[in-house]
């Protein structure tokens, strides 16, 4: 196989915050607790402290990503945690 050739997929995930910064390291934090890797990370802060956060985490094939997402959306800086969407990783761990 060729070092572009793909080697996983990455789950995305969207998460709605009250208090952006606590969201961010809660999820953070998170995803290096339950040994994942994350492949993205992109937050869209609003004007009360509030954010969208969308991040992308490698999909494993014993990680079920409904449990993740529920593990997620457990903070209370969290309003919700969605899974948007799935996007193939290339060898290099950069998303196509």
């Amino acid at each position: 196989m060729s070092s572009t050739a793909c080697r996983a997929s990455s789950v995305v995930f969207r998460a709605i915050a009250t208090d952006s910064l606590a969201a961010a390291s809660q999820l953070l934090a998170d995803v290096q607790r339950f040994g994942l890797q994350m492949v993205e990370f992109r937050m869209l802060v609003d004007g009360e402290g509030g954010a969208a956060i969308d991040f992308g985490i490698d999909a494993n094939p014993d990680r079920d990503p409904l449990v993740l997402c529920s593990r997620f959306a457990r903070h209370p800086a969290l309003r919700s945690v969605e899974i948007v969407g799935r996007s193939p990783v290339n060898a290099e761990g950069t998303v196509s």
